[in-house]
């Protein structure tokens, strides 16, 4: 009788190539290390706009849902997702006829996966618990904040049932151990970085890359990029750089991105006057331009508002950021002062605090030596904190133990 092939799932939103450039660079190393052990990978999330290298295409099994993932389309972070929580009962169901060993979740938390996952797959589930997007949504609503309390009281009861759950940083460990999930259950898989397709730009590349952006040599650049999401406060953000540009008067804040926030921010640009110093290009056509872009700023912003769970993520932003050697101006919060150390590798801030961000910031302006102290200690704290074999293995260790327990 032959020996049953052990057959493992990773599930992702975006589809594999949504997921490798959202976060997800370690993805391909996962699945390969999975397979030297042995096991058969698939991979089951829609269609992507993005494109799939022969690399990470190499070692898994594809299956594709009905639909496309184009992340830079603001209505599908919506519809999308609606239509992903909709097909996830059968994914689960269809893993479980397939007899899949273990399935993975990973790099997002969306409202009740771990109680679908639980219901339909079973038992052997690896899942990420990250961004709280009910409470994101709900805080400032008080007729909807009873909604999202209830659906994330769901959430944290499943969770205590799943055997590993994958965090970016350990501060939310305290949080959800808190609400009952075994401690032995929480393991950090730090935001990897790909250094050949993130990394400082020196000399002349980085001065192209400013031709051809639009920025001279005087202008001070500080970028930011992402999902402009309601608890990012990039609002508040363009108002400091409206209340500087009198001290800093080629300050440029490039702002990349869209989502549900834009309207409202293109609307304050146009009502403080700051077109010139508040740049909203969208989403960059693909990672080698959002690599020039933060590669050829001054600085690099990690910005929140607040938030109890905005401390529980580190962010793709800031990583990327660090990979390009860039000074962080980062909002202080606990996930993120994990790896930004302040007066090291960058400033922390108190995001309630518009005079401490400023003077940090004229700090940066008037100051190219600390700039570039800082930034060299970015870059050496991304490769520790973001080294691709490192952060395969955080997701890949978790998925055979969870087989290797079984047989």
């Amino acid at each position: 009788m032959s020996k049953k092939q052990t057959k493992v799932a990773i599930l992702h939103r975006y589809g594999l190539a949504g997921d490798i450039c959202c976060g997800g660079h370690n993805r391909p190393r996962t699945i390969e290390i999975l397979h030297e052990r042995g096991y058969e990978v698939h991979f089951v999330g829609p269609k992507s706009e993005d494109a799939l290298s022969e690399y990470a295409a190499k070692y898994v099994i594809m299956h594709e849902l009905p639909f496309t993932w184009d992340r830079a389309n603001p209505t599908h972070k919506w519809s999308r997702t609606i239509l992903w929580l909709l097909w996830l009962p059968w994914v689960a169901l269809w893993c479980r006829i397939k007899r899949m060993d273990a399935i993975t979740h990973i790099n997002d938390t969306m409202p009740l996966t771990g109680w679908i996952l639980r219901i339909f797959y079973g038992k052997n589930v690896v899942m990420t618990v990250m961004d709280f997007f009910c409470r994101i949504y709900t805080e400032k609503h008080p007729v909807l904040r009873p909604l999202g309390n209830f659906i994330e009281w769901l959430d944290v009861q499943s969770w205590r049932q799943i055997p590993y759950i994958l965090t970016k940083v350990y501060f939310i460990h305290d949080y959800l151990i808190a609400r009952g999930v075994p401690a032995e259950a929480l393991l950090v898989e730090r935001n990897p970085i790909d250094p050949t397709i993130f990394f400082p730009l020196e000399g002349e590349a980085r001065r192209a890359a400013r031709d051809k952006l639009g920025f001279s040599d005087d202008d001070f650049v500080m970028t930011h990029h992402g999902v402009m999401h309601p608890n990012k406060g990039n609002d508040w953000v363009v108002r400091r750089v409206a209340e500087l540009k009198g001290e800093i008067p080629t300050i440029r804040f490039l702002l990349m991105g869209d989502g549900g926030e834009m309207a409202n921010l293109k609307t304050l640009v146009d009502e403080l006057g700051v077109q010139e110093h508040v740049l909203l290009p969208g989403w960059m056509p693909d990672e080698e331009s959002l690599n020039a872009a933060i590669a050829s700023a001054d600085v690099g912003l990690m910005m929140r508002i607040g938030q109890e769970t905005d401390h529980f993520h580190m962010t793709d932003t800031l990583n990327h950021e660090l990979a390009c050697a860039k000074p962080i101006m980062s909002a202080n919060l606990r996930g993120v002062a994990e790896v930004i150390a302040d007066g090291e590798n960058g400033f922390l801030f108190e995001p309630d605090n518009p005079e401490e961000f400023k003077s940090k910031l004229l700090q940066l302006y008037r100051d190219p030596e600390l700039r570039q102290r800082f930034g060299a200690a970015a870059l050496e704290t991304s490769r520790e904190v973001s080294d691709l074999e490192v952060c395969a293995r955080q997701v890949a260790d978790p998925i055979i133990a969870l087989v290797e327990k079984e047989k």
